[in-house]
């Protein structure tokens, strides 16, 4: 092995005889680098500058392209499961939005999108053992106090003048008014999660041919089941909010990132864990976008909206090619606001069309991912969600995302806060049980496991923001976590600090 002063004497002599000139920077760049001649050999230029060195360690697969240059990214040449293994993977698109599948706001389209969410939910309800619903018009033939099982859809709440919940239900046959008794301290505990257009089950006792006392609430939720696990050895990644285009966005610790899951960890065991990467999904937030908030533009370090979507490409480019990776859409994306959002438009992504790893797909949107269903969603519905009720916070967003499960449905509230457009078929309700619920918005990390579903969601990339600060809002920047398919372990790989 050379010393360094005589790799150095080499190099400028091998630039001497083909008449070019090499800077300082340059020479410190590859003295180290054992194919450097490959490196030099691909610079035509006269004078050999410290960009254009970089440029070919990139491309090089170097080990060292990250050393001096904060947005390189290494390459490693070490063979990995992931990269030698085939892709198993189907994008569920029968359950995903397009961008020209909305109603035109008719009151029928209003109709057929309840409609169609009614009878999902009221299919998974009737089928609940030891559950037997009667429609609200039986209710006349039935004695008073009798036991009755109803299926409804929440159209309004409010505590009545002798301090009992109240609940007014509706279905295809007609309304009841469900009534919890302020005595009833389980019960009320439970009907402070019932959230407005919640299709719920009831079981309680009949008062008048309208009114019933609630016993119990049921919701649709997934059914008790084991988790079900790949069979090959490989994993999936998320993150989420990278909010490219803010003078907020961790470009630094985002480039470790890249870095990493190109090659660069630092021992030996982690580089043959993320060599197990075979999936990456990106939950949302890709860009920061332009307008999306009063004085945004003067926060902006890219103020040009395609521009953004430009460096976010570049960044995404040098994920290596055998990770398939999923992005979709979120608030400060180029796609509507109101859920459900379809796939980014390729118009503002064309540098990466001719990337055969990256898949836009809607929010939400299903993955069939080593056969294990995941539903990828950034979360827009979170913030309802959290706000209408008090067991939930911003800390904990999983308990937020199971509470949804629970409803089998990820929209809460039509016109609350977060907008839906009106569809013929209802997107936004959970039709098949997942395997992994992925999510983002609230930059907050979170996980558990519930009824054999993965629920995780990822952080962000985006520093503390002046308002997340007046809010007390604590964000987990800078951390990326992997999930192996066939045990189902996850981990957090944290890229700020220096770790």
């Amino acid at each position: 092995m050379l010393d360094v002063s005589s790799r150095q004497r080499e190099i400028v002599d091998f630039c001497s005889s083909n008449e070019q000139f090499i800077d300082k920077e340059s020479i410190s760049l590859l003295e180290n680098e054992e194919h450097w001649k490959d490196i030099l050999s691909k610079i035509n230029d006269p004078i050999i500058s410290s960009t254009k060195v970089k440029e070919q360690l990139l491309l090089h697969s170097s080990k060292l392209g990250n050393l001096r240059q904060e947005v390189a990214v290494v390459k490693g040449t070490r063979s990995t499961l992931a990269k030698e293994s085939s892709s198993d993977f189907r994008v569920m698109k029968e359950y995903e939005a397009s961008s020209d599948g909305a109603g035109e706001g008719k009151i029928g389209d209003f109709l057929a999108y309840f409609r169609d969410k009614y009878n999902f939910l009221h299919s998974l309800l009737s089928h609940r053992v030891g559950f037997n619903p009667k429609t609200f018009d039986k209710l006349k033939s039935m004695g008073q106090y009798s036991e009755v099982d109803v299926i409804g859809m929440v159209v309004k709440k409010w505590v009545s003048k002798n301090g009992n919940r109240t609940i007014e239900l509706d279905s295809p046959e007609g309304r009841c008014i469900a009534i919890v008794s302020k005595e009833d301290v389980a019960t009320n505990r439970d009907c402070e999660k019932v959230l407005l257009d919640d299709v719920i089950g009831l079981k309680g006792k009949k008062f008048s041919d309208e009114v019933l006392i609630v016993k119990s609430f049921l919701w649709p939720d997934l059914m008790q089941r084991s988790a079900k696990t790949a069979e090959r050895d490989l994993s999936v990644a998320l993150i989420s909010d990278v909010h490219v285009g803010s003078r907020l966005f961790l470009e630094k610790e985002f480039s470790k990132f890249l870095s990493w899951l190109s090659g660069g960890a630092q021992s030996e065991s982690e580089r043959g864990r993320v060599g197990k990467i075979k999936y990456l999904v990106i939950a949302g937030d890709n860009v920061d976008g332009v307008g999306i908030y009063p004085d945004q533009y003067d926060e902006l370090e890219i103020k040009d909206i395609y521009k953004q979507y430009e460096k976010f490409s570049s960044l995404i480019s040098q994920i290596p090619e055998h990770i398939e990776i999923f992005i979709c859409p979120g608030q400060h994306d180029a796609v509507r606001r109101a859920d459900p959002q379809p796939a980014i438009p390729k118009e503002y992504v064309k540098e990466m069309q001719g990337l055969g790893n990256v898949h836009m797909v809607g929010s939400p949107s299903w993955v069939e991912i080593e056969g294990l269903k995941t539903l990828i969603y950034h979360g827009a519905s979170f913030h309802d969600m959290i706000a209408a009720t008090n067991h939930l916070s911003y800390k904990e967003p999983h308990k937020a995302m199971v509470e949804l499960l629970k409803r089998r449905d990820i929209s809460t509230g039509f016109g609350i806060s977060q907008p839906y457009v009106p569809q013929k078929h209802d997107f936004m309700v959970i039709r098949e049980e997942p395997d992994f619920y992925f999510g983002g918005d609230v930059h907050i990390k979170g996980y558990m496991q519930y009824r054999g579903c993965l629920v995780a969601n990822a952080g962000c990339w985006q520093d503390r923001t002046d308002f997340q600060i007046k809010e007390g809002h604590m964000p987990t920047p800078g951390i990326a976590i992997d999930i192996n398919l066939r045990t189902r372990k996850l981990t957090e790989n944290n890229f700020m600090g220096g770790e």
